[in-house]
């Protein structure tokens, strides 16, 4: 792998709170710490676990660490009900840089914790942070989300707080600045509000869809909903297979490879599935 190239994975953990009984946690932990150790990501955002399932990844991938938030704000970060989006970085290959502001809500009060838009099914958060690509000594900045999942006009509103966060980080950081966006949107491509996100305006930052710039096509081998156990497999039969899981960047950068990571191939099949989403991994060249 040249040292120009950065490796960006986004992951939907499956919080632990969900499908404890039949899906438990200590069950799917080591398939999870597979993944990272067989594709070794340099940066990965992840989305819905709690603070535990976050510490138990960190205690068993030691070249990791990871900055993250809980949905429901810092005085509610161990409850299992709390939903991190979170960023684990590799040490070796990544650099994170000090950067205030880096958590706001997606809601009428950003800086309020816990804070959400009217009948949203639970608080919404993204969280930012600035990093240094060791081998180029190239900056970069990152984040994270998790999209309401049954309103389609608060993702809409959501995504376009994050618009303006990125336009705000851009005019103090400089237009050239690699950003990486990644999350569970839950909204296939052709939607308002992923179709939104790659719009620039005079005060929203556009942002590329890796997946489309790349060439893929939007069929079942790129969706990243899997699901666990019947529920999920009706469901994916009556709503289709999509793609919800997405990694965006700008400005233009050269993606040198884009998977939906089959961990079905990838793992022992005689274990239980990961997580009900699979992870995309991205690969870009920094180099100009």
């Amino acid at each position: 792998m040249s040292q120009d190239n950065l490796r960006v994975m986004t992951f939907n953990l499956l919080s632990a709170s969900k499908k404890r009984k039949s899906f438990p946690w200590e069950d799917r932990r080591e398939g999870i710490v597979e993944v990272f150790k067989t594709l070794q990501p340099d940066v990965v955002g992840t989305q819905e676990a709690n603070l535990e399932q976050l510490n138990d990844l960190r205690d068993r991938l030691p070249d990791y660490e990871f900055t993250g938030e809980g949905n429901l704000g810092p005085l509610r970060s161990h409850s299992d009900d709390s939903w991190y989006n979170a960023i684990f970085y590799r040490r070796e290959t990544v650099k994170r840089l000090p950067m205030p502001g880096a958590s706001f809500w997606l809601s009428p009060q950003p800086e309020q914790p816990a804070s959400r838009f009217a009948l949203a099914s639970r608080p919404r958060v993204a969280v930012w942070s600035l990093f240094e690509h060791r081998a180029t000594s190239k900056p970069f900045l990152f984040g994270t989300t998790h999209l309401e999942a049954f309103m389609p006009g608060h993702r809409r509103h959501g995504a376009r707080l994050i618009q303006e966060f990125v336009s705000r980080k851009l005019a103090e950081l400089g237009q050239e600045m690699p950003v990486f966006l990644t999350g569970d949107f839950n909204a296939a491509a052709d939607t308002p509000e992923i179709r939104d996100l790659g719009r620039e305006t005079r005060d929203r930052a556009g942002l590329i869809d890796a997946w489309q710039h790349a060439g893929r096509h939007e069929d079942r081998q790129g969706a990243t909903f899997r699901g666990l156990g019947l529920r999920d497999r009706i469901g994916n039969w009556l709503l289709g297979h999509r793609r919800i899981d997405y990694v965006f960047f700008r400005p233009q950068l050269e993606v040198r490879e884009i998977e939906r990571v089959d961990f079905d191939a990838l793992l022992d099949r005689s274990g239980l599935p990961p997580s009900d989403h699979y992870p995309v991994l991205a690969e870009f060249r920094l180099a100009g």
